[in-house]
């Protein structure tokens, strides 16, 4: 497993507490400084605040979720295209929906494998736009299912 070279800062939004906290830690004992908010409001007041490397949401989330954050955090943040790595319980939604999203960022199903995880948060590092979608590589588009929890 690589470990960064630098300590990358991380944005990590869930509903969840258990979860949040668990990716959380998992991201903190890889090196990364990591940054939590509960919901996607409190996430964009912290995206006007600071600047992160990575943003890692889930979609699902009460009033707001993972796709409205993406859409106005590359319009506050540009740079941050192509660093979002989105977490969702089902699979991906209506396709037209996500048509922006799916050509820049990665999506990783639960339950998820911290692992798995990683390898996006480092590819979104990198800055090379790789969306987690099918369970084969396809010309844009790859899915990460994420299984077991392993830290």
């Amino acid at each position: 497993m690589t470990s960064p070279m630098k300590k990358w800062s991380v944005l990590m939004v869930d509903d969840n507490p258990a979860m949040r906290e668990a990716i959380a830690r998992s991201l903190v004992r890889r090196g990364c400084a990591v940054t939590t908010a509960p919901d996607a409001a409190e996430a964009l007041a912290l995206l006007r605040r600071q600047s992160f490397d990575v943003v890692v949401t889930d979609l699902n989330m009460p009033e707001r979720g993972g796709l409205w954050l993406w859409r106005q955090a590359v319009v506050l943040r540009p740079e941050l295209r192509g660093r979002f790595v989105l977490i969702a319980s089902e699979p991906l939604p209506e396709p037209r929906s996500m048509d922006l999203f799916l050509q820049s960022e990665r999506f990783l199903l639960k339950p998820l494998s911290l692992d798995a995880l990683w390898r996006l948060v480092e590819e979104a590092t990198q800055g090379t736009p790789q969306v987690a979608t099918g369970s084969r590589a396809e010309p844009r588009a790859r899915r990460t299912d994420g299984v077991g929890g392993a830290p």
